[in-house]
């Protein structure tokens, strides 16, 4: 199974990464998967980014945790935003090339096809085992592919 996983610089400096979208219960569950129409990679007319809420990891009071685990979490007394977006795909490496595809066709992105380290993490442990990271020349986005282990967060998903 195959994750594809989304962050950078741009979430970060219009907000988008304290969306109130990110945390309502029908996403974090995993029955609703737009946050909002601002939240893009390639601006190409083909509608927001979807988004595996229950398998985002979150950053919450200096603790990084699964989406899945905030459904019943108070977090008005909390200091929380988004980490890695976990993209929603069908868990299928063509599915995730499928949207890859799609920033390498807009040619702003480097692409490094051999990364030597796994930028997502989860706890002190990396998610899976990273296949290709891409990187937009603007400094706006990075994505990562991940082939999950069996015993991967959000493996089953």
């Amino acid at each position: 199974m195959y994750a594809l996983y989304a962050w950078g610089n741009f979430i970060q400096e219009v907000d988008l990464d304290r969306e109130p979208g990110w945390v309502t219960p029908a996403l974090l569950r995993g029955e609703h998967d737009v946050v909002s129409d601002h939240l893009l990679i390639v601006d190409d007319g083909s509608g927001p980014l979807l988004v595996d809420g229950p398998n985002t990891i979150f950053e919450v009071d200096d603790e990084l945790v699964l989406g899945s685990q905030l459904v019943d979490r108070d977090l008005s007394q909390t200091s929380w935003r988004v980490a890695y977006i976990r993209v929603a795909t069908d868990g299928t490496l063509q599915d995730a090339l499928r949207i890859t595809g799609k920033i390498e066709d807009v040619d702003d992105y480097y692409a490094d096809r051999s990364p030597q380290r796994n930028p997502v993490v989860l706890g002190q442990e990396a998610v899976g085992e990273v296949v290709t990271t891409w990187e937009d020349n603007n400094g706006q986005w990075d994505l990562a592919l991940i082939r999950l282990r069996n015993d991967s967060p959000g493996h089953s998903s």
